[in-house]
């Protein structure tokens, strides 16, 4: 971490100066000293505590439940990061309302870098969803990195008549509205993913939210729904396992993982272009060099042999993009998730 500080002064070049000058270096000390409560707030100088950051344990607080893919990143992050840092980094899980319980309970921790939260995409489709959240996204928090890229895939049942995308959209067509399609919740990325794609396909569908990714699998498996998009997470088992079929990709630029799936936009959607991301946040004021360390630290962990083993068996791109990327990606994320739920009028009912 660089470090600043003003050069010792010499007491008899400073003598000699002052002399000659009528007290001008006291002046340029008195306004250097006027001037250092500022640029402190502005990041431009690391206050005394972010010189010695950390010294005490880290929180860093999950938004869902034990258990779930963002927890175990979370914990892979927490065992990594704790070695390097020198500090404990406990992980809280706070879950509730898609994630918005443990983000408001972040803005209220100070804005030191000891907490931080790791989120997923409804961090941004939250705030189009609900009436009110309890944060400003672009406001209340500084965006340190994308921790990973969770590509989508749409699948149906391995017996399933459709074997392409095409041949899904043609099944829907003839059904007349009598199809439907699972997500693990109302709000979700599989839920937006899903109303997405049905409007740009033209077909009538109807969405079915489970509480959570597993039941609506075990429905799908027993034909109660027809298709869904799946995390690659979720969705690698029973792809390997030959349960379900993959017909398409969300991501525009395709998932590693699966390179011989189709995007949904090269099936005939141009534009179609959806990601999913799990992103650490710390609070909006956290000084600028205690955010670098924290974004040097994460992507060192996801690049360690445990951190790159595990994104990969996961399907996960690995993230790592600069704070102010990520930053530029959260507005545009924002901007273009509230125009898809005020467009398609998708609520959480």
């Amino acid at each position: 971490m660089t470090r600043f500080a003003l050069p010792p002064a010499d007491p008899s070049a400073l003598t000699a100066s002052t002399a000659s000058t009528g007290g001008t270096v006291d002046a340029r000390r008195r306004i250097l000293l006027k001037a250092a409560p500022a640029a402190l707030a502005a990041g431009w100088l690391p206050s005394p505590r972010a010189a010695t950051y950390p010294d005490k344990p880290l929180r860093l607080v999950v938004p869902f439940a034990a258990g779930g893919p963002v927890d175990a990143i979370a914990r892979l992050l927490s065992r990594q990061m704790g070695g390097s840092l020198g500090q404990p980094v406990i992980v809280e899980n706070r879950p509730g309302a898609g994630g918005v319980i443990g983000l408001g309970q972040v803005t209220s921790a100070p804005a030191d870098g000891y907490t931080m939260v790791l989120s997923s995409i409804q961090f941004v489709t939250n705030p189009a969803l609900m009436p009110s959240v309890p944060y400003v996204a672009d406001k209340d928090f500084a965006p340190v990195t994308v921790v990973g890229f969770i590509p989508h895939v749409l699948v149906v049942r391995a017996d399933s008549p459709a074997r392409t995308l095409q041949e899904l959209v043609a099944q829907a067509r003839r059904a007349g509205g009598s199809m439907s399609y699972g997500s693990s919740g109302a709000g979700t990325s599989a839920h937006l993913a899903g109303a997405l794609f049905a409007d740009r396909a033209g077909i009538q569908v109807v969405h079915a939210p489970y509480r959570g990714a597993s039941p609506a699998v075990t429905d799908l498996l027993g034909g109660q729904i027809h298709f869904m998009f799946l995390d690659t997470p979720t969705a690698l088992p029973y792809l390997r396992g030959g349960k379900l079929r993959a017909l398409a990709v969300a991501p525009a630029s395709g998932a590693k993982v699966l390179p011989d799936v189709p995007t949904v936009a090269a099936c005939g959607y141009p534009g179609f272009d959806i990601h999913a991301w799990y992103g650490m946040l710390v609070r909006a004021g956290t000084p600028a060099p205690v955010q670098q360390r924290l974004y040097d630290e994460i992507r060192t962990a996801l690049q360690s042999p445990a951190g790159t083993q595990y994104l990969h068996e996961q399907g996960i791109d690995p993230g790592g993009m600069p704070p102010a990327d990520f930053g530029a990606l959260i507005r545009k994320d924002l901007a273009s998730w509230q125009d898809v739920v005020h467009r398609l009028h998708i609520t959480l009912s």
